[in-house]
């Protein structure tokens, strides 16, 4: 899944972790991420995937990746 894979990498690099540790189902406050990498993070959504106004709020309302792809999968 693109999504996912594409989150995975920007969680691992935002985290310093390798990818292989990036777990799906771990809330993102898990991988001690602080608000400016959230930030980032969802500016490059925005870009990536083409979308527009992407809040970083929604790292809390869908705080995993699985949760998160999903939102994603429905924003296309």
């Amino acid at each position: 899944m693109e999504y996912k894979n594409w989150l995975i990498a920007q969680i691992a690099s935002e985290a310093s972790i390798v990818e292989e540790e990036v777990d799906c189902d771990v809330t993102f406050d898990q991988f001690n991420l602080d608000s400016l990498a959230i930030v980032s993070i969802s500016f490059e959504m925005e870009s990536q995937f083409q979308l527009e106004n992407v809040d970083p709020s929604l790292f809390s309302e869908y705080n995993t990746i699985n949760k998160l792809c999903v939102w994603l999968e429905n924003q296309q």
